[in-house]
């Protein structure tokens, strides 16, 4: 699975630390639903030194966030032989572990760039992710998180110590652990993080508006609604921008300057696009590797196919997934509402199909479940749009966004066709943003602002919400 590790980032106003160590390093931590990305940065050059992203092993508990809250809240689980644990000892444990083992990967990593005679000496780690997975790393209780009014029991803006983490007591209201087990216990006490390590949790807007939503605002250079100082950007810039990750969970923030009319803030909100983006719910859908098919060609009726690596076709991933669907629209074979027209095929069940290799074929489910995805952010994008008092430049962040194609986007309308030459990718913004804040406490103090002045909105609580849904379904 290949896993965005990398973003743009943002001006960081103090100067490099002339006194700090050659060994002296910092971590930043991105953990995500479906995977974690760790950077390891040299404090005295600000470079990166070591890269290491996994799978998030909290998968096999279930595949989107529902799931595992849903887990989290079961009251016994037999984990081991030795104990019974409550699902959200199990979470925390799960996360709390892989992320022991990758920080042992990432520090002998980065000891390879550290000069001769010096050891690595963490200084700093920033965490970051959505409210669902900070809660669970942090241990915090998440049954909030699975009914309206849907408040979250702890929205961070925290430094604690990596024994708190570990512990799950960072905050007042944490959930009162199981002992871990043997196993557990022979991760904890081989750990490479010194217990009083420093550890950051960015702020969360609220439930469904997490850290890193705040981290990619700070990559993106949002400015601070109603300030006028320049500190953080070096800019006076009053034009309004807007911020879209798009994944199963698709989070995005307008933000829109002082007025005479308005205050200026940013409105943040979050669209359930649902898995097909990851390709997850997708008949021969797979994860961005080597023989997924991520492009396609259509010439005089005949398909051609281009895969990760040159390889022979084994599935087909997101963004290929899009660029496909966009090129049978464009050309006819599907019509607007999404039926299969032309290079139509059947399954053994009499589905209709599009068959790009003899291994790989799309169904009109598959068609199906991309239109209900697409509409959700649409939908989403298209109320923050009409909420800008102009056209705004469009952040697209994430992995599935470093991969898509803008004019494919906009052939199945997905993304406004307003908005098609003011796009710029910059890949895994809430990494970036986080290891920014390892060299920054202003951008830490700037994250606690940006947070606010958010204003959280739940789209489905928007009049003619479903409607505007349904329209955006067609291409």
């Amino acid at each position: 699975m290949e896993i965005i590790t990398d973003g743009t980032l943002p001006f960081i106003p103090e100067p490099p630390e002339k006194d700090s160590g050659k060994g002296e390093i910092g971590i930043a931590v991105d953990v995500g639903t479906t995977t974690i990305a760790i950077n390891v940065w040299s404090i005295s050059e600000r470079k990166r030194i070591a890269i290491v992203a996994e799978e998030n092993a909290q998968a096999k508990y279930g595949h989107d966030i529902i799931k595992r809250i849903s887990f989290a809240l079961r009251k016994s689980l037999h984990h081991t032989e030795e104990s019974d644990f409550h699902g959200e000892s199990v979470m925390h444990y799960c996360i709390i572990s892989q992320l022991e083992k990758m920080f042992q990967k990432a520090v002998s990593q980065a000891s390879l760039s550290i000069p001769r005679g010096f050891t690595p000496h963490i200084k700093s780690i920033v965490i970051t992710g959505n409210t669902t997975m900070l809660s669970f790393v942090c241990a915090v209780p998440v049954k909030n998180l699975s009914q309206a009014p849907f408040n979250a029991e702890c929205l961070f803006d925290i430094e604690s110590s990596w024994k708190k983490v570990r512990e799950g007591t960072v905050c007042d209201n944490h959930v009162e652990l199981e002992k871990p087990s043997a196993d557990i216990e022979a991760v904890f006490s081989s750990s490479i993080i010194h217990d009083d390590t420093p550890v950051y949790f960015p702020p969360c807007v609220g439930a469904f508006i997490g850290a890193d939503t705040i981290c990619s605002m700070i990559a993106a250079d949002f400015p601070i609604p109603g300030s006028t100082s320049s500190l953080y950007d070096g800019s006076s810039e009053n034009a309004p921008r807007m911020l879209a990750d798009i994944g199963t969970n698709s989070e995005l923030a307008l933000y829109i300057a002082d007025s005479a009319e308005m205050k200026g803030r940013i409105l943040c909100t979050a669209t359930a696009a649902g898995p097909a983006f990851e390709a997850a719910n997708i008949s021969c859908g797979m994860s961005a590797v080597e023989g997924a098919i991520d492009k396609i060609s259509l010439e005089d009726g005949n398909i051609t196919v281009h895969t990760i690596g040159g390889m022979n076709a084994s599935g087909i991933c997101g963004s290929g997934l899009v660029n496909a669907i966009a090129t049978f629209f464009s050309q006819n074979h599907i019509e607007k509402g999404g039926a299969i027209i032309k290079s139509k095929s059947t399954l053994g069940d009499g589905m209709a199909c599009i068959e790009l290799t003899p291994a790989v074929y799309i169904s009109q489910q598959d068609i199906r479940n991309l239109q209900l995805a697409k509409s959700a952010v649409k939908t989403g994008i298209e109320y923050l749009l009409e909420k800008s008092p102009e056209t705004p430049v469009l952040f697209l962040a994430g992995g599935f966004g470093t991969r898509l194609q803008i004019s494919d986007a906009c052939a199945i309308n997905m993304i406004p066709q307003e908005l098609a030459d003011r796009v710029f990718s910059i890949g895994n913004a809430a990494l970036a943003g986080a290891s920014a804040m390892i060299f920054s406490p202003s951008l830490r103090t700037k994250a606690t602002e940006l947070r606010k002045k958010s204003v959280p909105i739940n789209l489905a609580a928007v009049p003619e919400f479903q409607n505007r849904f349904l329209k955006s379904i067609d291409f």
